[in-house]
């Protein structure tokens, strides 16, 4: 419900005005606010006092990631986010509904089917959680919101990875006795057969009026839970039996989310909710439509502060409102119809560039620039590149691939693409392989730049096991896929190029499988010329990579290399018409034609200020036939990708410590570096640095077409200008 802020409640969080009290608890407060465009939003705060403790900052980040898994479907939308706050907060959309505690304490209890149907709908959420190997952990009655489009799961705060015992200590219990199941009121593994019995504990309240453990002190509750019967006198008949089953104490004789939801949809209720407004008791309709009117109205006047009784207190004017007539002309679109972009998440912060407080360079040496853009977007530690999609980007964060606006680093979409390596672009399209979890055969789709949803399959081969892991999307290079997948029968896998035209399959060409457990067969491939450019996974414990180069348009080997690695393995293939580049103990250029040496630079020399059991040579980067790259610790170098001739070397640079994983980004003017310090910029005439943009650089990404350069950061990314 809404009520008056506090007097010291903040006037605004991120980009959003603060409205209105929502709730609050021992970890945090909701609040209704609004965005500057007049768009209404739930944020949740974690409380200043708690905010040091590193558990419960993680904590809150996993929450944030599992609100983005779960998404606007089944959930409720993230607009904007930003863990890594002084105040760390949370932006979602704000979901037009009761929570169902207070929808059956105001109506009774809920008839069959629309216990089915809100059974069948949430199942199909907690079956999208845990596709992405998250648990929710905390489902009971108030985390569950009732819209006139189905139901809502809300509040992650306690989910967590599968296995993932870093946040919860065996032995202590998290969760809400009344809806906990056996093994986590016992202080155990909590699995997605966990949430299946929490599941079920709803389903009860909804059907009844009360849990299937009744009321009671947390002891008696838990106790209970444990070793009692559930009671389900009162659900309806038909319902019985599947209850009883979620609600088994042996967590393998539950059935799956998967079933449960099948199971639930048998009565014909509609799997993606039309008509699940039909389906509710009038009462539940009219607090919808309440709730609907009561968001718009003016927001209740801020509290004032406690003051001495000697001391009159001032009544603070009210927050200002929009007007009346804007709210109603929104209200009718965006709110009612969800009114999200399915790639929220992300805030807008600037002042990265500011100098305040710092000595001043002199008059006539530049400054580092102060940032377009700042978004919250978590950078993987492999893959993390920018990818430019048409005249917006795409990019990995987290567990999800992101669409994002080129100008303003707001997202735009988001899709559940867990695996970097079964999504791809050309340039102008996004295309992923079909969750192996559904698909029976390989499937190449189409991601929708609209709301991250992948569309029709444009390739669907049955000779490939569709529910292979590890099946891989290299790249789409003129209207053609290429992959490497497992077959259906016979286990060998090949690298396949699959027409996106017709359909089919152009041909195959037999590759080494998986070499490393958790890992795909490649790390990269790419498509150069009339050659498909391939580089193979390495084992766990080997220091090197196999290159191969097959005939674009027969798929024959032309010829295969194993290379010596030091550090992290490329993400992407480094190449011209010519030849691939690599930066290791040495900076090779081997010829694409034939696999031999074109030329060496640093073949037995002294290995500089490289640290012990460092490659000397940093990732290299091509540009108008040139390759740069890092030497060591002692910075820039340019070589001429040709002959191999050393062009120059950045001068000056001392007390550095190079990042030899990320590759330089090169612009019209400056070449850019990243090492300890931050970003290095270093000017291409006078070869020497000229100024550092503080920042912990994961990816470094040029976009000469926008003038952008892209600084990915762990925990965020940031758009600079290209000079």
């Amino acid at each position: 419900m809404i009520s008056p802020l506090l007097h010291d409640d903040p006037h605004t969080v991120g980009p959003f005005r603060i409205l209105a009290r929502l709730g609050g608890g021992g970890m945090g407060t909701v609040y209704l606010a609004r965005s500057t465009g007049g768009r209404t939003v739930a944020v949740k705060t974690l409380h200043t006092r708690l905010a040091a403790d590193t558990t419960l900052r993680t904590r809150f980040r996993l929450e944030t990631d599992a609100a983005r898994v779960i998404g606007s479907e089944h959930g409720a939308a993230v607009v904007d986010a930003d863990p890594q706050a002084p105040t760390p907060w949370l932006a979602t959309e704000y979901v037009l509904g009761p929570p169902l505690d207070a929808a059956v304490e105001g109506s009774g209890p809920l008839p069959e089917p629309a216990v089915s149907a809100l059974g069948a709908a949430l199942a199909a959420g907690l079956e999208q959680l845990h596709r992405s190997e998250v648990v929710h952990r905390d489902l009971k009655p108030s985390n569950v919101l009732v819209t006139a489009q189905g139901p809502r799961i809300i509040d992650f705060g306690i989910a967590r990875a599968f296995g993932d015992e870093h946040l919860t200590n065996v032995g202590s219990a998290m969760g809400t006795p009344a809806f906990m199941s056996p093994e986590q009121a016992a202080g155990l593994e909590h699995t997605a057969a966990g949430d299946v019995f929490a599941l079920a504990g709803v389903l009860v309240f909804a059907a009844t009026g009360i849990g299937p453990f009744g009321g009671g002190a947390p002891t008696d509750l838990l106790y209970r839970v444990r070793f009692g019967e559930p009671d389900l006198g009162r659900v309806p008949p038909p319902l019985r039996p599947l209850l009883a089953r979620c609600l088994a104490k042996d967590p393998s004789q539950r059935p799956s989310t998967t079933e449960l939801r099948t199971a639930l949809a048998a009565d014909g209720v509609p799997g993606d909710h039309r008509g699940f407004a039909d389906l509710l008791p009038d009462a539940v309709l009219r607090e919808i439509a309440r709730r609907s009117d009561e968001v718009w109205r003016e927001p209740p006047h801020r509290l004032p502060p406690p003051v001495p009784a000697e001391a009159p207190g001032a009544e603070p004017a009210p927050a200002p409102g929009v007007s009346r007539r804007r709210l109603l002309a929104v209200a009718g679109g965006a709110l009612l119809g969800g009114g999200i972009l399915g790639g929220g998440g992300w805030a807008l912060v600037g002042g990265f560039g500011d100098d305040s407080g710092k000595k001043k360079d002199a008059v006539d040496r530049p400054k580092p620039p102060a940032a377009l853009w700042s978004t919250a977007l978590w950078c993987p530690d492999s893959g993390g590149e920018v990818m430019a999609v048409g005249r917006n980007l795409a990019m990995r964060a987290g567990i999800v691939l992101c669409g994002v606006n080129a100008e303003s680093g707001k997202g735009t979409w988001q899709a559940s693409i867990e695996d970097i390596w079964r999504s791809a672009t050309d340039g102008t399209r996004v295309y992923a392989l079909r969750r192996y979890q559904d698909a029976a055969a390989l499937a190449v789709c189409e991601v929708a730049q609209t709301d991250g949803q992948l569309g029709k399959p444009l390739v669907e081969l049955s000779a490939f096991a569709g529910k292979e892991q590890y099946n891989q999307l290299l790249c789409v290079d003129g209207g053609v896929a290429y992959l490497v997948a497992k077959a259906a029968s016979g286990g060998r896998w090949y690298l396949v190029a699959a027409d996106l035209g017709t359909g089919r399959e152009r041909w195959r060409s037999p590759v080494d499988g998986p070499q490393a457990q958790g890992a795909p067969p490649a790390l990269c491939g790419t498509v150069v010329g009339s050659r498909v450019v391939l580089c193979g996974s390495p084992a766990t414990d080997s220091k090197f990579l196999g290159l191969s180069v097959h005939d674009k348009g027969s798929g024959r080997r032309l010829w295969e290399f194993s290379e010596t690695y030091a550090g992290t393995p490329p993400s992407h293939l480094v190449t011209d018409d010519r030849n691939l580049y690599l930066g290791a103990d040495a900076l090779t250029a081997r010829r694409l034609s034939d696999g031999e040496l074109e030329w060496v630079v640093g073949m037995g020399q002294a290995s500089g200020d490289s640290g012990s059991g460092e490659r000397r040579y940093g990732a290299p980067v091509v540009q108008d036939g040139v390759v740069y790259c890092t030497d060591g610790d002692r910075g820039l170098i340019a070589v001429d990708a040709l002959s191999g001739t050393m062009n120059w070397q950045e001068k000056g640079l001392s007390g550095r410590k190079s990042l030899r994983d990320v590759a330089p980004a090169i612009g019209k003017r400056y070449a850019y570096c990243a090492d300890d310090k931050g970003v290095r910029a270093v000017d291409l005439r006078a070869r020497q640095a000229v100024w550092t943009y503080e920042a912990e650089p994961v990816v470094l990404t040029a976009d000469p077409k926008g003038g952008r350069l892209y600084v990915r950061q762990q925990k965020r990314t940031i758009a600079l200008p290209l000079a």
